[in-house]
């Protein structure tokens, strides 16, 4: 016990000295006048033994002074007095003393006395320190289920955020409620993309994030801290370096919260690239289609030459017979309009094959989209 430091006020030196020597195995902090004691009393003083009757203030008063003092509030104070009945002890435990010793006093009892009072502040210490870590942990734990309800309502929004501005806004919100003023920047897309809490990007911002998007996953810039993920990268302006506990924590979140913006973005991207897929393809079917129509009219009007060209062989022959012509000279005539008729036919036909020319196209735009066009043959 010789580690605990004792004080002691009483306006008569031989009590003073007999209380030290009582106390000999204590650090003994002694006085004899009130103010004396009231301005050099330690404040890691450990136990206080006082006098009730003295010169100026009184013991009662002495005590509730201490015990309105933060750095003695809870410190064990016994009363050393002569004067012990009921009313005295009363008034005593009403300024706030623990214990009461009477004059004369048996060293041992004394002694006891104070060995209990230490040993009661000492367990109330161990009480208090219990308490304060239990409520930390507490506190600890809400902070921690509150940060985490946080991550799975961002989660929640990123899935229905339609594209990067969305997207950088909500993070940005989040970011807000963990108390953290940060820069986003989207690397998707044709044009890169920065969003910051405040109104406006600064150059300096950008460039940094520019600089240090092919660097390590964390950097960690004194009180900023610039966080990679493949598709985005986030600077933080506010770090709470200072914070162990929820410095840890803090970038714990920050590669949960990057990691779901990275996954977005790469799922906005794959989605845009199926739209375009899709826009294609429905392009392809409507140019497929309109080739088809076409082609059949084409071949109807193949079809209406040669029915024509039918009929006016047969006209021909009737007239044949009224021009009186002799057998050669019809037949070369008939030749000669036959061999007519079949060059213009080979000609329609050639300009009637509307889908022979474009298929190369066809055939770049279907590999482009994804889709097997039908033989010619099989159409």
């Amino acid at each position: 016990m010789s580690c605990n430091n004792v004080a002691l006020l009483d306006d008569e030196i031989s009590m003073v000295r007999l209380l030290e020597r009582a106390l000999d195995n204590y650090d003994v902090q002694s006085f004899t006048d009130p103010e004396g004691f009231l301005n050099g009393l330690r404040p890691e003083t450990d136990c206080i033994l006082l006098d009730i009757q003295m010169p100026g203030r009184d013991g009662y008063e002495i005590c509730r002074l201490l015990r309105a003092r933060e750095a003695t509030r809870h410190t064990p104070i016994l009363f050393v007095s002569g004067q012990s009945d009921l009313d005295q002890r009363l008034q005593g435990y009403a300024a706030g003393a623990d214990d009461f010793i009477s004059k004369p006093f048996n060293i041992d009892e004394m002694r006891a006395k104070v060995e209990r009072a230490l040993l009661s502040k000492e367990q109330r210490e161990i009480l208090q320190s219990s308490a304060d870590y239990a409520r930390q942990a507490a506190f600890e734990a809400m902070t921690h289920s509150a940060e985490q309800g946080e991550i799975s309502r961002f989660i929640e929004q990123v899935m229905g955020c339609k594209n990067r501005q969305q997207l950088a806004s909500v993070l940005i919100a989040s970011l807000k409620n963990f108390g953290l003023n940060a820069v986003l920047a989207c690397w998707t897309g044709p044009e890169f993309c920065f969003v910051s809490h405040a109104e406006q990007v600064r150059p300096l911002e950008a460039e940094l994030l520019l600089s240090c998007r092919e660097g390590a996953r964390i950097i960690e810039l004194e009180k900023r801290m610039i966080v990679n993920f493949g598709n985005a990268s986030v600077l933080i302006k506010n770090v709470p370096w200072q914070e162990e506990a929820r410095y840890g924590r803090i970038k714990d979140h920050l590669c949960v919260l990057m990691s779901s913006v990275h996954a977005r973005l790469q799922s906005l991207a794959t989605e845009h690239k199926l739209h375009q897929q899709q826009t294609l393809l429905n392009a392809l079917d409507d140019v497929e289609y309109a080739l088809q129509h076409l082609q059949q009219r084409q071949d109807q009007g193949l079809n209406s030459a040669r029915e024509t060209v039918q009929e006016l062989e047969l006209e021909l022959s009737e007239e044949l017979l009224l021009l009186n012509l002799d057998p050669d000279q019809e037949q070369h005539l008939t030749q000669l309009v036959r061999n007519h008729m079949g060059q213009l036919e080979r000609l329609y036909r050639n300009c009637a094959d509307v889908t022979g020319p474009l298929q190369p196209v066809l055939q770049a735009l279907a590999d482009i989209a994804g889709k097997r066009l039908p033989d010619r043959d099989s159409v």
